[in-house]
């Protein structure tokens, strides 16, 4: 029994800090791509700008318990607001030439502001960091949606931010493996994260879908030309 314990939260330790892993990859590679590439073509901003709200909502606590929280997590959390927002920063500043401006048209208070009214109503509490970090965990959900929407109406995606996408959906999988085992081991389960979890894998998978159909557009037109 006791060697069961030990097991599953050894695996759940391991999944975190995997799924933690590919998180930050995700960053890495598209920051990659912003310092090589001088361009940030095929990034939603829009997007960017919903992950930077939803890592700013969710730590909200950071500066009360970042004594009493482990240095991993407090670690974490800085690095996720710190390089959220230096994205966006990138996106509209020094590469704001090269932003698909016309494309990337999806207004993010359609997005927000439903989020946020879901969430004061069907937060656990009505404090005010439970609400917001209700909020963030919708809005994670669908922040994909502007890029989703760009994809849809550009013609072409480079390496970086496929692997960029690839990464951040690694990630969601890593959790909704995390919830799997929870619920496995311990019946345990959240609805709210549970519910965003799979609204967000549902989006990722119509993601790599589209990115799928682009690639297959471009080999066949390579093809063409070779031919």
């Amino acid at each position: 029994m006791l060697k069961t314990v030990i097991f599953s939260e050894v695996f759940m330790f391991a999944i975190r800090v995997f799924g933690d892993f590919l998180h930050v990859l995700s960053f890495a590679v598209l920051l990659a791509k912003l310092w090589r590439t001088k361009s940030c073509a095929g990034i939603s901003g829009k997007s960017q700008i919903l992950y930077a709200i939803v890592f700013t909502m969710r730590y909200l606590d950071l500066p009360v318990n970042i004594s009493a929280d482990a240095f991993y997590l407090s670690s974490m959390k800085v690095v996720y607001i710190a390089i959220s927002f230096m994205i966006v920063y990138m996106i509209y500043g020094p590469y704001k030439k090269s932003y698909d401006r016309d494309q990337d048209v999806l207004y993010n208070e359609f997005l927000v502001v439903p989020c946020f009214v879901l969430a004061l109503y069907s937060s656990y509490n009505a404090s005010p960091i439970e609400v917001l970090w209700t909020f963030s965990i919708f809005l994670e959900a669908i922040a994909i949606i502007p890029q989703l929407d760009l994809l849809c109406k550009i013609e072409h995606v480079d390496g970086y931010v496929v692997c960029y996408l690839l990464a951040l959906g690694l990630y969601r999988a890593m959790y909704l493996l995390k919830w799997a085992w929870l619920y496995y081991t311990t019946s345990y389960y959240e609805p709210i994260a549970l519910f965003a979890g799979f609204v967000q894998t549902t989006l990722f998978a119509l993601v790599f879908v589209r990115v799928f159909t682009m690639k297959q557009r471009e080999q066949k037109s390579i093809y063409r030309v070779v031919v």
